[in-house]
């Protein structure tokens, strides 16, 4: 049998072209530009969004519409919705209704990243000489009835996406004004009939970015875009228009490829350092208020014989983190380790929070028992669920200290066979919902990225 060691696993419960980003500081123009989204929770992709807008240096131009308050734009997953986004959006930009001059940017928040800071994005929209410029998609949504309605292109995407907007405060009042829509009525149909009215979109020079220059949407485009790097930075290329877009959109089916480019844009990732927002939130516990430690469930699950369990079960109790605030849970699926796991057990069992054991003659199986394991950290209260398995080692005795002061939802553990191209990783998934490796698949498994 071949020893897979790991280093941790934990599950919080708390269930062509190199564009250099611009360095410069706001000019006068820059500081008068809003950007707005909308935002009902805090989630992970929020948290990304904001990142990246602090990365770029205008947190302080950001508006976030709705947080907090109960989302009423419908089901946008799967179905029309995102009138609700119009509603706010259109109260928000009331006392700018006149302003000529000031430049609004609207984006959605959960699945997009911006790119470049905001002289980049100002600059490139000037010189399109639109006054409303709206990202461009290559499929027709939500009504595929309109394609027929949309001016000819000769090379880019045809159609509207309301995902990411940019344009001067007036005139964008003035189109969110020309009709009504209910909070689940639909957004992207309520744009998408604006542009399609050839009066509204000369008056107000309303333009798509055909050519992804600002905007990258990328439902139906990933083939689209390649990761680059230069330096220590990477960057979006989209080689189909040989263009570098400055906001990256992971709408539709797309997220997924979103959350993997997400790993380095936006300063995530470094050739040197590696993984950089890694560190984004990282706390320090400290050594001498072993009370203030969160409570941790650790689940030790023997599904098979193991010839070093004894190691094992050691590498779990020499863990440099306080008993005290451990529960410790056994599930032992084999009768021939059955005497070493008690004997174990008895010797510390006074030193944790408490003991459970479920043991082969329970006759329970494996995914009963993890279910129970989960089922014990809530009715402990834990602050925190810990798994590992009998077949793996925890080299590092600091290993549950430092997952806790990374402060992740969930982490898991990559297992490697050297000199192989076998992981437990994949990175990505198929579209019907298989296994499939990802664009730096083999890196990862290398060890050159982390």
């Amino acid at each position: 049998m071949q020893i897979q060691r790991i280093g941790w696993c934990l599950i919080w419960s708390v269930f062509l072209t190199y564009h250099v980003v611009s360095e410069r500081t706001d000019s006068q123009e820059t500081n008068d530009v809003l950007v707005f989204t909308v935002a009902s929770n805090e989630t992970d992709g929020f948290k990304r969004y904001l990142r990246s807008t602090e990365v770029y240096g205008f947190r302080d131009h950001v508006r976030v519409l709705g947080l907090g308050k109960k989302w009423k734009g419908g089901n946008v997953k799967t179905s029309r919705g995102g009138g609700y986004k119009v509603n706010l959006f259109k109260d928000a930009l009331k006392e700018y209704e006149n302003d000529q001059e000031k430049i609004v940017i609207f984006t959605d928040s959960y699945d997009v990243i911006f790119l470049a800071g905001l002289p980049d994005i100002v600059d490139k929209f000037k010189e399109t000489e639109a006054r409303v410029l709206f990202s461009a998609e290559g499929s027709c949504w939500p009504d595929q009835n309109l394609a027929s309605k949309y001016p000819n292109v000769t090379r880019g995407k045809r159609y509207l996406n309301s995902g990411g907007f940019i344009g001067y405060a007036s005139d964008l009042f003035a189109i969110l004004n020309t009709a009504t829509l209910e909070d689940n009525d639909d957004d992207q149909l309520f744009y998408t009939n604006i542009y399609l009215d050839e009066d509204l979109r000369e008056k107000h020079k309303i333009k798509l970015d055909h050519k992804s220059e600002i905007f990258q949407n990328l439902y139906g485009a990933v083939a689209d875009v390649e990761l680059r790097f230069k330096g220590q930075d990477a960057y979006l290329q989209n080689i189909m228009y040989n263009t570098v877009p400055y906001i990256v959109h992971g709408n539709g089916y797309s997220k997924l490829v979103l959350n993997s480019l997400g790993n380095y844009l936006a300063r995530a990732w470094s050739l040197e350092e590696g993984c950089l927002n890694c560190w984004d939130g990282v706390i320090e516990l400290d050594s001498t208020k072993p009370e203030t430690y969160p409570i941790i469930l650790i689940a030790i699950f023997i599904e098979i014989p193991v010839p070093f369990i004894e190691e094992s079960l050691l590498s779990v109790y020499r863990q440099n983190y306080p008993k005290s605030r451990l529960h410790l849970f056994i599930y032992n699926k084999v009768p021939y380790h059955e005497r070493t796991v008690q004997e174990f057990v008895e010797t510390i069992a006074d030193e944790y929070l408490s003991v459970k054991q479920i043991t082969s003659s329970d006759e329970i199986d494996e995914a009963h028992a993890r279910d129970l394991a989960m089922d014990n950290c809530l009715i402990k209260d834990c602050a925190a669920y810990f798994s590992i398995d009998g077949v793996a080692h925890l080299d590092n005795e600091h290993t549950l200290k430092l997952l806790v002061e990374q402060q992740r939802d969930i982490v898991a553990p990559l297992l490697v066979r050297p000199f192989k191209a076998w992981s437990n990783f994949w990175g990505a998934v198929t579209d019907d919902g298989f296994y499939a490796r990802s664009f730096d698949y083999m890196e990862i498994i290398k060890n050159e990225r982390r």
